[in-house]
């Protein structure tokens, strides 16, 4: 078996920079003490990057995704900063359009859809106008 050489899974260097980008930035759990939404995240690294350090448990865990599960963590996510819950909200998104797993796409668009709805009280995007508005802009004229 030949190690991998990047700590992101193969799919993420399919999709375009921009996607690459916001995918990073909902890595990271939010600041505020949180249990679901770091079971979340952890969900999320899972689902996108090599595992550096079996070992170590505290980064990267297996966690089943579940419909109690997101609901606890929209309990959570309702009292956290906005900012923050939109990069974890458009992180998911970019799993949904692009994992290869479908899923994998289910739950994550279950997340994405649900902090639009319930909390933001947004009707979401369709996958055609969030890839849209996440496009790589270099040398875009649109952007």
């Amino acid at each position: 078996m030949v190690e991998p050489t990047f700590v992101l899974q193969p799919w993420v260097s399919e999709v375009g920079l921009k996607m690459q980008s916001i995918l990073l930035s909902g890595l990271r759990a939010p600041d505020a003490r949180t249990s679901s939404v770091k079971k979340c995240i952890r969900w999320l690294r899972g689902v996108t990057q090599v595992d550096a350090d079996p070992k170590k448990q505290s980064y990267m865990q297996t966690i089943n995704m579940s419909r109690v599960l997101v609901d606890m963590a929209m309990d959570e996510l309702e009292y956290l900063p906005v900012h923050y819950v939109h990069h974890f909200a458009d992180a998911f998104a970019v799993v949904a359009y692009h994992h290869p797993d479908a899923e994998t796409r289910a739950w994550a668009l279950l997340l994405h859809e649900e902090v639009a709805v319930e909390l933001f009280h947004f009707h979401p995007e369709t996958r055609e106008e969030f890839l849209w508005r996440h496009r790589d802009k270099k040398g875009d004229s649109d952007g």
